[in-house]
């Protein structure tokens, strides 16, 4: 896939993104789902106007006419890390694409929607995912979730979003986490993401995790717990040095460092608690087992190096056993539990016939 047919260069830019994320969408709804999103991003990879990458040049300085203080954000910025406090958390649509609202904010370019941001953010995590697994899978569990979760529309993001937001934007991201219920194996949410190898960041953003509530009021309907449910990017009041963000990373937690044993506390690993959105239809569910938060930590070169390794053989594996899922579920199927998934197959068939190139469709042909 080249290029467009015709129709598609007669909508806007955000439409296009929009329908490619329905397609995106419908991928993770299949019982292959990861198989079916990776062919989508190859076929997706290939247009021209995504093909583009997208120029990010943040605008950090708060403008009272143009933004709103979050006074709730700025409640959970003040339980942050000191050096923070004097930024100004700017308020944003609490959808659960708030982390795209967030990188809108700043980068102030009207073209580009969070739809576009999203289907940028799942190319990142597929093209690379094996670097992602190697260098988060231990503190947030499989990249393989999160890249089904992404696909959805409004869904809450996490760790995997905003180191794969750092190589869509090519920048520095910094996650500011409130000290609250903190513990240990969480670091790693005060940390500063960087672009995957070879790309280079060109400027810093930060982001605070935060929540649509105060604090009290969550605890109040959440057996006393607290977890966020929001990101809202924080900006300054005047022209702020950002480049002390890179003196910070040479002493705050990041995840850079050399390889640890695994630890445990009292002979349980410490676990970090997957953020949620409120609207359950957009909840991201995760098991224990793979939310274990241990302290093994990897730098950016171990990880690339290992994400060339024993991608095939993973791959296989990984594909076997959803085979063998798929096989599973049909023979225990009833038959409506059939009609619908012939249905779902035939729209999804639909809907890739309904995108095929000229080209595509007479390779298509010639295997019939």
């Amino acid at each position: 896939m080249s290029g467009c047919c015709s129709r598609c260069n007669e909508i806007s830019r955000g439409q296009k993104f929009a329908r490619l994320l329905q397609h995106l969408e419908k991928c993770s709804e299949s019982i292959m789902y990861h198989d079916e999103i990776s062919n989508m991003v190859q076929r997706i990879r290939q247009l021209d106007f995504v093909l583009a990458p997208l120029q990010f040049h943040p605008n950090q300085i708060f403008d009272e006419i143009k933004h709103n203080e979050d006074k709730i954000a700025k409640k959970y910025l003040e339980k942050a890390t000191g050096d923070v406090h004097h930024l100004i958390p700017i308020e944003t649509i609490p959808d659960g694409n708030c982390l795209y609202h967030s990188i809108l904010l700043l980068m102030e370019n009207p073209a580009v929607t969070t739809d576009e941001l999203r289907v940028r953010t799942v190319i990142e995590l597929i093209t690379n995912e094996t670097y992602y697994e190697n260098m988060y899978s231990q503190f947030v569990g499989s990249v393989e979730f999160s890249i089904q979760a992404t696909c959805k529309n409004k869904t809450f993001s996490e760790l995997y979003e905003i180191s794969a937001l750092c190589n869509v934007l090519r920048c520095n991201i910094r996650s500011i986490y409130p000290k609250i219920d903190f513990r240990e194996g969480m670091e790693i949410m005060n940390n500063i993401f960087t672009p995957a190898p070879p790309t280079i960041a060109n400027c810093d953003i930060t982001i605070l995790w935060s929540h649509t509530w105060y604090e009290t009021d969550v605890r109040a309907v959440n057996n006393n717990l607290w977890s966020p449910n929001h990101f809202v990017p924080l900006m300054s009041s005047f022209i702020y040095d950002m480049s002390d963000m890179s003196d910070h990373s040479n002493t705050s937690t990041s995840i850079v460092v050399t390889p640890k044993k695994k630890t445990f506390k009292n002979n349980t690993p410490a676990q970090i608690r997957s953020p949620e959105f409120e609207s359950p239809s957009n909840r991201r569910f995760r098991s224990e087992n793979n939310m274990g938060i241990v302290t093994v930590q990897l730098n950016n070169s171990d990880a690339m190096r290992e994400s060339q390794n024993g991608m095939p053989e993973k791959r296989q594996i990984r594909l076997d056993k959803r085979k063998e899922q798929s096989r599973s579920s049909r023979a225990n199927e009833t038959e409506e539990q059939r009609q619908i998934r012939l249905e779902k197959q035939k729209m999804r068939d639909q809907s890739s016939l309904a995108t095929e190139t000229d080209e595509e469709r007479q390779i298509r042909l010639k295997k019939l």
